[in-house]
């Protein structure tokens, strides 16, 4: 098999299950029955961590997971900036909302995000991640009070500063966040 065939690959766009294979359906999730497989779909996310390189600290959320929860008992988890992108939003809109809700930062409209090609979960769901490593000096953003968007998840959460001498020391409880920390390091030359 030529490896021009996958470097043609084109993230999927506006997909939209034919009724027929829908099995089951609420408000966050869609489970599609297609060709033999059972799998979900949920909203495509933005990730993120955030390096402030004059305080030479970068940026998790303390999140409260009901699912960690539900399995191990422990309710925050330390977890990379993550939302949602809703229907008609641009990955960047949603990057740009998502840390002014969850972090409270307000990046200058001038300033290029570059994000990475999106991924699939797993083989078991259709939704993507969007991820991305944001290093912002002082005059790239400002601070206000994060909003939050209003779930009792999201109340019960925080974001936190770390610095940069603690980056090896971060316990990830899921791929994602294992995933962006080991992108950062990599991106920080941190071994």
């Amino acid at each position: 098999m030529s490896m021009e065939k996958f470097t043609k690959m084109k993230p999927l766009t506006d997909f939209s299950p034919k009724k027929k294979d829908i099995a089951w359906k609420n408000d966050h999730i869609t489970v599609i029955d297609y060709e033999g497989w059972s799998f979900t779909e949920e909203s495509d996310m933005v990730v993120c961590i955030i390096h402030l390189i004059e305080q030479n600290q970068f940026i998790l959320r303390h999140e409260y997971i009901p699912t960690f929860k539900y399995v191990e008992g422990q309710e925050h988890h330390l977890t990379v900036l993550s939302g949602g992108i809703k229907k008609g939003e641009s990955p960047e809109r949603a990057l740009l909302r998502e840390i002014e809700e969850e972090a409270g930062i307000v990046i200058d409209p001038d300033f290029v995000i570059e994000i990475d090609k999106p991924l699939f979960v797993s083989k078991g769901c259709i939704d993507q991640y969007y991820p991305c490593i944001i290093t912002l000096t002082e005059k790239d953003y400002h601070e206000v009070v994060a909003k939050t968007d209003g779930s009792k998840a999201e109340k019960k959460s925080q974001t936190v500063k770390l610095n940069m001498k603690y980056i090896n020391s971060v316990n990830s409880s899921d791929v994602i966040t294992e995933y962006m920390m080991l992108k950062f390091k990599e991106y920080s030359n941190i071994n």
